[in-house]
C-alpha cells in the first residue's frame, strides 16, 4: 500500500504539489491522469523518494518514507520513469539490473536473479533479444525491456510512469493484461496513463490530477459519471454495453 498525507513538493521555491492526499491498495490497480504539467510524474518521483517533499507524509507498506533506507524503498517500489536514457548494454543486462537491490557484497548476480530475469522477459516476450543491444532496439522494444526490468525487481508495489509510450495496440493490451495479473497476486499498481479509455477499463481506482491538486478519487464509474473528464479534456466518454462487458468510447 502506498499512501501520502497532505504531500507537498517544492522545485526551487516553486510549489509544484499542493498538499495531496492520495492511496493506492494492494491487489489493485489505480491510474492517475490529468492534463500535461499537472504534477502526475512528480507525484511518483514523490513516492519512491527520488524527489523530497517539502511538507506532508508519504508511507510505503505502512512505513514512514523517511524511515526506510534507499536499499529498503528500492525493494519495495519499482519504478519506470518516462524519460529514460538507452545505456550501452544488452537488454538482458538491462533487465537484471532489476535484481540490483538485492545484491549484497560483493555484487555479484545469484542463479535465481539471472532465472527471475529471464522469466520477467519471457513475460514481455523479449527472451530471444538478451544478447541485442539497447541502442540497436525500437523505441517499442526497449519499452518492453524497462517493463521487464520493473517486472525483475519483483517489489510488492510498482509505479509505472506511461507505460504504454512506443507500445502498439497489440502490445499495449499485452501489458494491461500484465498490470491486471500483478495486481491480482497482491501488488500495488500505480500507473499514470494519458489513454482514458485503457484508463476506464483497468483501473480498480482512478486518481485525477489539475495544476499539482488532487481533484477526485474514485472508481472508474464515478470518475466517468461526474463529469470531470468533460471539464479536463473538452471531451465526453460514452458507455457501451456488450457480451464481452462495458467497453467506452469517445464522442467528440
Amino acid at each position: 500500500m502506498v499512501e501520502t498525507k497532505n504531500l507537498s513538493v517544492n522545485y526551487g521555491k516553486s510549489e509544484i504539489l499542493h498538499g495531496i492526499s492520495f492511496s493506492a491498495e494492494k491487489n489493485e490497480i489505480t491510474t492517475i491522469i490529468g492534463n500535461n504539467g499537472c504534477g502526475k510524474s512528480t507525484l511518483l518521483k514523490a513516492v519512491t523518494g527520488i524527489l523530497p517533499h517539502t511538507d506532508g507524509e508519504i508511507y510505503i507498506g505502512g512505513n514512514p518514507i523517511t524511515k526506510l533506507t534507499p536499499p529498503e524503498r528500492a525493494r519495495l517500489t519499482a519504478y519506470l520513469p518516462q524519460g529514460k536514457n538507452t545505456p550501452d548494454i544488452t537488454a538482458g543486462r538491462m533487465v537484471l539490473h532489476g535484481r540490483f537491490p538485492y545484491l549484497s557484497y560483493p555484487r555479484k548476480y545469484k542463479k535465481e536473479d539471472y532465472e527471475i530475469a529471464e522469466d520477467a522477459m519471457e513475460k514481455m516476450g523479449i527472451s530471444e533479444l538478451a544478447d541485442k543491444p539497447m541502442a540497436e532496439l525500437s523505441g517499442g522494444t526497449r519499452q518492453k525491456v524497462y517493463i521487464a526490468m520493473a517486472l525483475a525487481q519483483h517489489s510488492p508495489i510498482i509505479l509505472l510512469d506511461e507505460p504504454t509510450s512506443y507500445l502498439d495496440l497489440k502490445q499495449q493490451m499485452k501489458f494491461l493484461r500484465i498490470a491486471r495479473e500483478l495486481a491480482e497476486t497482491g501488488k500495488t499498481v500505480i500507473l499514470v496513463l494519458h489513454d482514458l479509455l485503457f484508463t476506464l477499463k483497468i483501473s480498480d481506482r482512478v486518481c485525477v490530477m489539475e495544476n499539482g491538486r488532487m481533484i477526485m478519487q474514485d472508481t472508474p464509474e464515478n470518475v466517468l459519471h461526474s463529469g470531470i473528464l468533460r471539464k479536463l479534456y473538452g471531451i465526453e466518454v460514452r458507455t457501451l454495453d456488450t457480451a464481452c462487458g462495458t467497453q467506452y468510447y469517445y464522442q467528440f
